[in-house]
């Protein structure tokens, strides 16, 4: 069977081929990606100097927008793979101010969230 469809569509079994390595390829990604933030350990987890700024929205779970001014971060400039070593080195601060000052988006996030609820409406103090 395998044969003749090799024979007789050859296109049609390569294209099925390289669609199913695709979907192997990203599949595999994406639930590694999940394992991997579901871990309690990889949640909130202390600064490190090797972490981007996108690792850490990852791990606090922070909209980019709430990044930005903690991490010094331009906000018309196109993400970048920049460490957190490095942040602070350009910003003459420390990794334990970073800490102080994504702990206080972080605060910034929830109070929002909380203010707005989980759908992104208003709370109304009468519901």
């Amino acid at each position: 069977m395998i044969k003749h469809l090799w024979q007789t569509h050859r296109l049609a079994v390569i294209a099925f081929a390289v669609a199913l390595s695709a979907l192997v390829y990203f599949g595999g990604k994406t639930i590694t990606s999940a394992i991997y933030w579901m871990d309690p350990a990889h949640q909130e987890q202390p600064l490190a100097g090797w972490m981007t700024p996108r690792y850490v929205a990852q791990s606090y779970k922070l909209p980019r927008e709430f990044l930005i001014e903690a991490l010094f971060l331009d906000p018309d400039a196109p993400p970048r793979r920049i460490s957190l070593d490095t942040i602070a080195q350009q910003n003459g601060v420390s990794l334990a101010d970073l800490q102080t000052r994504v702990d206080a988006a972080a605060a910034e996030h929830q109070a929002d969230r909380a203010a707005h609820g989980a759908d992104g409406h208003e709370q109304d103090e009468t519901e």
